[in-house]
């Protein structure tokens, strides 16, 4: 009887490496991958679930039984497009591998029809973000500090909640993107950075954000931001002032690669976002011709000299 069960407890924790090929081997391999390793936390999550649901399908079962019907089933068990769409993702990345291990020649997964997710498009007003700070001033602090950040950092939510004191010189915030891993440098605004020498940060919390000398997550702030558009009768979302910033800057005369140098983002998809989001408007074109008109007084002046 001892025996046993030393076997049955040595089966449950040291379980068998599943056989090569199966669905399990293949996403085994998966998670012990560089791509799966370096993946942002945000996108760990989610394919965490799937992976999940994927092996439950049948550990054991060959990973080529995975035909473009079953691909597609599976898919379509998912209700939300986004799920769809991740899942899908997840899907790819094991048939590569898979296909790398020479367990199947065909892609399964290549060339579904997800559709894709409009984009956004919604940048803040000057008028909304003097509504939103004005209802925000009822709220504790770190929310207007958290706004000011976004206003004028370019920077995700999830990394200006990770933004840290130590990497605050009082002109510039030192981080490093959570998504892309970008090390980036950002000049402080001179409101922002008025802002940020009359905060207490003395205390132990690092996050320049923080609550009650704690670090702020994600979730709660994202409820408590919402809380306050609905109260300011805004319809726009924190991750919206992001390209706010991008545009403000692109509206200021900034080229693509200084804007690129403080969002992250490379050259072309900074390039692309303005070319979607950019209007072609008076403003911008009096900003034009008021800078063709100093060139030219400029250049006529040392001309005549």
């Amino acid at each position: 009887m001892a025996e046993r069960l030393n076997n049955a407890a040595d089966a449950i924790l040291v379980p068998h490496e599943p056989e090569r090929g199966t669905i399990g081997w293949v996403v085994a391999r998966y998670r012990k991958s560089d791509e799966y390793q370096t993946l942002a936390p945000g996108t760990v999550l989610y394919y965490k679930r799937y992976l999940r649901e994927i092996e439950a399908l049948g550990a054991a079962l060959p990973f080529a039984s995975f035909t473009r019907k079953a691909v597609v089933d599976f898919i379509e068990t998912y209700g939300k497009p986004h799920q769809r769409r991740q899942v899908a993702v997840v899907l790819k990345n094991l048939f590569r591998l898979a296909r790398y291990h020479g367990l199947l020649e065909t892609d399964a997964a290549a060339g579904l029809r997800l559709g894709t997710a409009k984009p956004r498009d919604r940048i803040w007003s000057e008028a909304e973000i003097a509504r939103w700070l004005d209802t925000a001033a009822s709220e504790h602090q770190h929310m207007t500090t958290a706004f000011l950040l976004l206003q004028y950092t370019a920077q995700r939510p999830v990394d200006v909640l990770k933004m840290a004191w130590p990497h605050y010189s009082g002109s510039a915030i030192r981080l490093r993107q959570q998504k892309t891993k970008v090390l980036l440098e950002v000049p402080v605004h001179p409101v922002l950075r008025d802002h940020l020498e009359m905060l207490d940060h003395k205390g132990p919390a690092l996050t320049i954000v923080s609550l009650r000398d704690r670090p702020v997550g994600y979730d709660r702030f994202n409820a408590r931001f919402r809380s306050i558009c609905e109260r300011a009768g805004i319809d726009a979302q924190a991750r919206d002032l992001r390209r706010t910033a991008m545009l403000a800057m692109a509206q200021a005369g900034c080229t693509v690669p200084q804007i690129a140098s403080v969002s992250g983002h490379s050259i072309e998809a900074t390039q692309r976002i303005l070319e979607t989001y950019l209007p072609r408007n008076r403003t911008l074109a009096e900003i034009a011709i008021t800078r063709l008109a100093d060139y030219q007084n400029q250049h006529q002046g040392r001309t005549k000299v």
